[in-house]
């Protein structure tokens, strides 16, 4: 479903998959709804409201003042951010409030998303090849290696 559910996909028509491990002492930072994503950001508040105001203004017609996670803070507390499919559909595209007049906007995730922050060992054993198919829409998995 990964594949399927990119925001912003840039005309992408090939993707590799493959399986990661978690390790056990993996502090991963779950982004379930509005508020978990909130909170991080009242957490690590960067303000970006001059390089987000008109962009954010057009998307939700919302005014005020911006925040994002500072992602260069973040890292230093907390190992991966997971953001849930669940998550992802409960605010994708609105303002969230942060506190008083300060918001943000989910932007730039897709739905069941992990960014590291850590390295993880990857299985190159389960990797595919997958390859965006025009006429069907669709994703499939390639059968050349």
């Amino acid at each position: 479903m990964g594949l399927r559910l990119i925001e912003d996909g840039f005309g992408w028509e090939s993707a590799t998959a493959e399986q990661i491990v978690v390790p056990r002492d993996a502090r991963v930072y779950e982004i379930d709804g509005p508020a978990a994503w909130a909170d991080l950001c009242r957490r690590y508040p960067p303000e970006i409201t001059a390089s987000r105001r008109h962009d954010w203004y057009r998307a939700t017609g919302c005014i005020g003042r911006w925040v994002i996670p500072d992602w260069t803070q973040v890292q230093h507390d907390i190992d991966a951010v997971h953001l849930s499919g669940g998550g992802y559909l409960t605010m994708a595209g609105l303002p969230i409030p942060v506190q008083d007049d300060l918001a943000t906007v989910l932007a730039g995730w897709n739905a069941d998303h992990t960014y590291w922050f850590r390295d993880v060992t990857r299985h190159a054993s389960t990797q595919q090849a997958w390859i965006y198919v025009q006429k069907a829409k669709n994703w499939e998995l390639s059968t050349a290696r």
